[in-house]
């Protein structure tokens, strides 16, 4: 029964990935209705058996060589359709049509998802779904292969490093309630990353990119599969570099990876997969004021902003196959990173207590101004001789063990997976100033040490109650120890008073430390219905949770007892996707996420106190995803491929209550109150609204539309047009419409751009030429007011390459 399962299973398989066009299916396919299976073969009982033999061994083979992943959906054109929510895979084939240069290019086709650039190219990533904030990833979960890239997951989940997508096949991404297996941070969504698997045969191949703003790219690929001595073997190295769009914004990465795999026997193999990957980039935080950004928005004042990452990395896994129906998955990984941050002091010429927009101070060392007089306050940016340096040093280390299997009770068919995971991560932070820009040691000010350990256990069982009809409830359990150990820190008012130091702002010594425990349970349940073979309902709900940070954990200004809860949300979601017809696919999903008590730091809602972060209470985002394909080729039963994609998104992200800027959370778990007017002036003299009940999230646009048109002949040509419509965007929590001078509050405006792809794919992929053009208007926009000013996005980018594939 179950080969006849497999046999069917596999036939359509081929068939999709031969009609493939979809990037929201795991292959990039519609799907069909048909089969390739002569009738005359079906009866043959010598040529079925064969045919079944060759199918099993084709499918032991694949097993073999996708032992590296571990998927959040799967590569089978089937394995979307046991996700109890919204899924979308981003395909191999629209991946090499439209090649592009950063992960957040690729993701923002995904319907629900917000991006924002802060650097050249998506170097730190900036990606989260229907409405979750997108600050640098940190409440979405990124993985690669299914294991963490997060350079400290628990306590520091910032993306400073995310996976390049030139390496990638295929990414995977997961926002309803197929997520309860994987964690912690799950409000903002999964990304999986997944790296190719090893070639049947040794093969060589290559993809060289050159383009405008000093952009060039080569990946060089060797793999293949010994199948003397079953071994699968596969390495990458690929260079990256660029100009960036802004003055002094170079970048340049190196990335090795290795990929090995071993097959023991008939039932066991074994796996290792070594990286290292080096960057170096000009990089910075401050962006552009907003006379600046008129005069020149290619203007950048830090010019001596460096960011330095060395990372190396390993995981080495098992998998062992019970029977046909269990298989079980281990999986140990290792990093160790080093984040060097050179960032230079700065302030503006806000006005002083007299009134007046402030000089220049006695140390700065340059000036940046729209004009030569006339500049508003808030306008001009001084950079000084001060440079504060964030230097950590990340080690993460970790066990999990997975099983996946099929049995049967009561009349009632299970696919069960369930699993533990065992984490350890350790920070060493310490903050240096250097008393000149150019010099590269300095005098340590702040020092940290952070750890985390972490515990969780997950199962999910898919219960097939009818042939059509799933249940698919889950659970998972997260144990949590978080501790920061501050040796050295900076002088507060407090500590002047007790004697501990002579000023404000002294470096001091001391031995303060705090430690917090988290323990949480995720409940969750999905449903899926199959209207037809191909087109499925469902419909989930779940808990979505996210961890406090180190940085919420102790707050030196407040005290040991100042802590934080853990962030969680309630879930839930229905639609449906699949193939209404083989020329015709759609997937459409309404949700609402109810936040109990949101982290947001209190200078995202507009406090002179700093960013001093807290529980703000609740919020709710609802929204509809939606994308359709309707291949006229398919339609007129033509050999010719012509996708027309329509993809549409609507969030309405908002805050239903927030707690005054006042509020502290006591250790005990009490919260202490103070009374706070409605309106308040903030550091800059602006005058801001303290409650924000009922004001829309920053940077969450409530509309967004990408429609696209492509050609694919017969004979490999090929051509896309794109374009990609954001709506405005508010930049703070008090939902302010007028811009401030210095470019950090006001609404970010509505934008729009064209894109489009050209190129020519030998038969059988043996070599391809191609022309990728990115905002082709060259569209100046803001992307983002964060961390500080006015970042904008991507200018025009054309890009011309080459692969080759030599086996």
């Amino acid at each position: 029964m179950f080969q006849k399962r497999f046999r069917s299973s596999l036939i359509l398989s081929i068939l999709i990935f031969s009609n493939s066009f979809l990037f929201s299916q795991p292959n990039g396919n519609a799907g069909t209705n048909g089969t390739n299976q002569s009738e005359a073969e079906q009866e043959d009982p010598v040529k079925k058996e064969a045919a079944k033999q060759e199918e099993t061994i084709a499918e032991k083979r694949r097993r073999f060589l996708e032992s590296g992943q571990i998927n959040v959906i799967g590569a089978k054109d089937d394995d979307i359709k046991k996700i109890p929510g919204s899924a979308s895979v981003i395909g191999k084939k629209i991946l090499k049509e439209t090649n592009p240069i950063d992960s957040m290019e690729a993701l923002r086709r995904v319907p629900g998802a917000t991006i924002r650039y802060q650097d050249a190219v998506g170097l730190t990533p900036n990606i989260a779904f229907r409405g979750v904030s997108n600050e640098e990833s940190r409440k979405t979960l990124i993985l690669e292969d299914g294991v963490f890239t997060s350079l400290s997951p628990y306590g520091q989940p910032e993306s400073y490093f995310v996976p390049h997508i030139d390496r990638m096949e295929r990414v995977e991404v997961v926002k309803g309630s197929g997520s309860i297996l994987f964690g912690p941070t799950t409000l903002g969504g999964i990304v999986n990353y997944v790296t190719r698997k090893p070639p049947e045969k040794p093969t060589f191949s290559a993809k060289v990119i050159g383009g405008t703003n000093g952009y060039a790219s080569s990946l060089l690929q060797y793999g293949g599969t010994n199948q003397t001595t079953n071994t699968g073997y596969d390495i990458s190295y690929m260079r990256n570099q660029g100009n960036g769009f802004r003055d002094y914004q170079g970048f340049r990465v190196n990335d090795l990876n290795l990929k090995l795999i071993q097959k023991l026997g008939e039932k066991d193999s074994v796996f290792l997969k070594y990286q290292s990957y080096q960057q170096e980039a000009q990089s910075t935080y401050l962006g552009l004021t907003q006379g600046l950004y008129w005069r020149n928005p290619r203007i950048n004042p830090a010019r001596y902003d460096q960011k330095s990452i060395d990372r190396q990395a390993a995981v080495i896994g098992h998998d062992h196959t019970f029977n046909e129906n269990w298989k079980m998955i281990t999986r140990a990984y290792w990093t160790n990173v080093g984040f060097l941050f050179r960032q230079e002091s700065y302030s503006h010429n806000n006005l002083t207590e007299f009134g007046f927009p402030a000089r220049p101070p006695e140390n700065a060392f340059g000036v940046y101004a729209p004009d030569v007089i006339g500049n508003q306050p808030g306008d001009v940016i001084y950079m000084l001789n001060s440079t504060p340096n964030r230097h950590s040093f990340f080690k993460t280390g970790g066990l999990e063990t997975k099983v996946e299997g099929k049995f049967n009770t009561f009349g009632f068919d299970h696919e069960i997976a369930f699993g533990a995971r065992m984490h350890y991560e350790s920070v060493n932070a310490a903050n240096n100033v250097f008393p000149y820009p150019t010099l590269t040691k300095g005098i340590t000010t702040q020092q940290q040490n952070r750890n985390a350990r972490a515990y969780a256990l997950y199962v999910q069982d898919s219960i097939k109650v009818t042939d059509k009809f799933k249940v698919i409830p889950g659970v998972r359990y997260e144990h949590i120890f978080q501790g920061v150990y501050t040796h050295r820190r900076l002088a507060t008012s407090d500590d002047v008073t007790k004697g501990y130091a002579n000023t404000v702002g002294q470096s001091i010594l001391v031995n303060d430390a705090n430690e917090t425990y988290t323990k949480v349970v995720l409940p969750g349940i999905g449903l899926t219905f199959d209207i037809t073979e191909k087109f499925i309902w469902f419909a989930g709900a779940h808990t979505a949770f996210s961890p406090p940070t180190f940085s919420t954990v102790q707050n030196p200004a407040l005290g040991l007892g100042y802590k934080l809860s853990a962030e969680r949300s309630n879930n839930y979601e229905t639609g449906f996707r699949g193939n209404i017809t083989r020329y015709f696919y759609t997937q459409v999903s309404t949700y609402a996420l109810y936040f109990s008590n949101q982290i947001v730091n209190t200078n995202e809602a507009g406090s002179g106190l700093g960013a001093v972060p807290i529980n703000a209470g609740r919020s709710v985002n609802r929204g509809v995803e939606s994308n359709f394909v309707f291949d006229f080729g398919k339609f007129a039963e033509s050999k010719w491929e012509i996708p027309l994609e329509f993809t549409y998104s609507y969030t309405k992200a908002i805050s239903t209550t927030y707690v005054p800027v006042g509020t502290v959370q006591n250790a005990d778990g009490t919260v202490s109150i103070t009374n706070q007017p409605l309106f308040a002036v903030n550091s800059a003299g602006n005058l801001i609204k303290v409650n924000t009940n009922g004001n829309y999230l920053p940077y969450v646009p409530m509309n967004v539309f990408i429609g696209a048109i492509g050609v694919k002949s017969p004979q490999g040509f090929y051509a896309r047009v794109e374009y990609q419509y954001f709506d405005k965007q508010y930049s703070d929590l008090q939902n302010t419409k007028n811009q401030s001078t210095d470019g950090s509050q006001g609404i970010v405006p509505a934008y729009g751009i064209w894109n489009a792809d050209f190129g020519y794919e030998a038969p059988g992929g043996r070599w391809s030429i191609f022309v990728n053009g990115k905002n082709l208007e060259d569209r100046v926009y803001i992307s983002g007011r964060l961390p500080v000013g006015i970042q904008q996005g991507p200018y025009r980018q054309i890009n011309i390459g080459a692969t080759l594939k030599l086996d």
